[in-house]
């Protein structure tokens, strides 16, 4: 234990307020467990949802033949972009329980999420103080948007941790620079830039700042753990790129449309930025870690921190349009704002050593620590309860069993019709939603869309036109007016509208 560290002074007190936190994050995640994966980017969610279940279904005895067709279907449809790690270990699981519940995502997903508080915790713990640790385990376990973000069925939880655990190991290596702990400290990063490519930003930086301010330019350049380290940390992203662009062909239509230099021009884009990751993560977080960064007391260390915010920061401009329009591009900022708040969790923990009598002391200021935690837990709570989605699942499958599964749909439904794939078992066509489309078009450089000419290319051969978007409908009045005036309804409900498109009014 630290001499200096307030609450690492006694060995149990610390042990139990590590349980209770990492119980009380894990807890607050699996809430409301059943609930449907659309509290969140329902769209990307759902989309992982369908390709576990098309790994599933693919080795599936049991399965229908028209199920295991359209599984295949589905999955097929989606381009390739990250390995789909995540969603073959939730295909695993299905198999292991012999359903495929779509809530096992959560679990792992939470999973995924401690496992990195714990590499957070002993990384910063070593850095600063016990105190610092807990401080930045705090924030990483109980902002309510990493609440509800880590427990998504995407790939960034998976990415997060990965992160975590290989900045953890490239510390662990920087203290002792021993053969397994460079190996270590490859594998981990290797596999975080594998899940997800973007992860180069963090690790990238951290590793910079270990061997240029720790081991210094001459001696990495003829250290063969530093090339080690390296090659076994981009060797399995370069892989899996070769493998996916000159070999299947389909990865590099991945890197379309996410780099857009041009919005760098715009003042407001740094606004609007600052604002989102501010509505998400809290001002006071964000400053505090600018601040915490140049607080280290080593100067390797001051790097590492301010190496991670570059990191963050050159994330963003690489994909300026997806940093202000997806929540979830911010989640990697979570631990980053953890750790370079450790150095002043450690300076303000300290001052209360001075305090007696000690019992007291550590009475209140534990309290105070957990009344500020359990505020945000509520605060999660609160946003986890306003969101029921059980209906949804019975009101897809009815929709899908009244177009009929053989049937060819185009959809202006919700999340491009992601829930009518998943449920329904329907996969459509989809009309696009007006709105922020049109202005990723233009980004792109896209013609504005002609409205008759699209509805006649994608409506060819099609049996109905499905909205449920009923809002939207109203919002485009030429596709209002080409469904009403030409064609008959063929079933109408609560929130859906079904068009047969054999059936002409004309």
């Amino acid at each position: 234990m630290t001499s200096d560290s307030f609450f690492g002074r006694s060995r149990t007190f610390l042990g139990v307020l590590l349980f209770v936190l990492y119980s009380l994050g894990m807890g607050i995640r699996l809430y409301d467990l059943t609930d449907p994966p659309l509290d969140f980017h329902p769209t990307r969610q759902l989309r992982s949802a369908i390709i576990a279940r098309s790994i599933y279904y693919s080795t599936l005895p049991t399965a229908e033949t028209w199920q295991r067709e359209r599984a295949q279907e589905q999955m097929h449809g989606y381009g390739l972009i990250e390995p789909p790690v995540f969603e073959n270990l939730v295909a695993l699981a299905y198999r292991v329980i012999g359903s495929d519940p779509v809530w096992v995502a959560r679990i792992y997903a939470t999973l995924f999420w401690i496992v990195g508080g714990i590499a957070l915790y002993l990384m910063t713990s070593a850095m600063t103080s016990p105190d610092g640790g807990i401080l930045a385990l705090a924030y990483y376990l109980f902002v309510p948007f990493s609440v509800i973000a880590s427990r998504s069925f995407q790939p960034d939880p998976l990415m997060v941790m990965m992160i975590v655990l290989a900045l953890w190991a490239y510390y662990r290596w920087y203290q002792r620079q021993s053969w397994g702990n460079a190996i270590l400290a490859g594998i981990l990063g290797g596999l975080a830039l594998f899940i997800k490519a973007v992860a180069v930003y963090p690790i990238f930086f951290a590793l910079a700042a270990y061997v240029l301010f720790g081991v210094g330019f001459r001696n990495a350049i003829r250290s063969s753990q530093v090339w080690v380290i390296g090659l076994l940390t981009i060797l399995p992203v370069l892989v899996y790129h070769f493998y996916g662009i000159f070999i299947l062909g389909s990865l590099e239509s991945q890197f379309e449309g996410r780099f857009f230099p041009e919005m760098w021009r715009d003042p407001g884009f740094y606004i609007r930025w600052f604002n989102e990751v501010s509505r998400s993560l809290g001002y006071a977080g964000i400053v505090a870690g600018l601040f915490g960064a140049l607080m280290f007391n080593r100067p390797v260390l001051r790097a590492f921190g301010v190496g991670l915010w570059i990191g963050y920061f050159l994330y963003g401009m690489s994909f300026p349009y997806h940093i202000l329009t997806h929540s979830y591009y911010h989640l990697p900022l979570i631990p980053i704002i953890a750790i370079t708040i450790a150095p002043i969790g450690a300076l303000i923990f300290r001052q209360f050593n001075a305090l007696k009598p000690v019992w007291l002391t550590r009475l209140v200021v534990t309290g105070i620590l957990f009344g500020g935690i359990l505020i945000k837990v509520w605060d999660a709570r609160i946003l986890l309860v306003q969101q029921d989605f059980h209906n949804e699942p019975a009101y897809w499958r009815e929709i899908g069993d009244i177009l009929g599964h053989d049937s060819s749909v185009v959809a202006l439904a919700h999340d491009y019709g992601n829930r009518l794939a998943y449920w329904g078992w329907i996969t459509p066509r989809v009309w696009l939603p007006s709105g922020h489309l049109e202005n990723y078009r233009t980004l792109r450089g896209g013609a504005p869309i002609e409205v008759q000419k699209w509805f006649a290319d994608l409506t060819g051969n099609k049996d109905y036109f499905l909205v449920t978007l009923i809002g939207q409908l109203k919002k485009q009045p030429e596709l209002n007016e080409i469904l009403y005036d030409n064609y008959a309804i063929s079933a109408e409900g609560d929130g859906y509208i079904i068009f047969d498109l054999h059936k002409p009014l004309k």
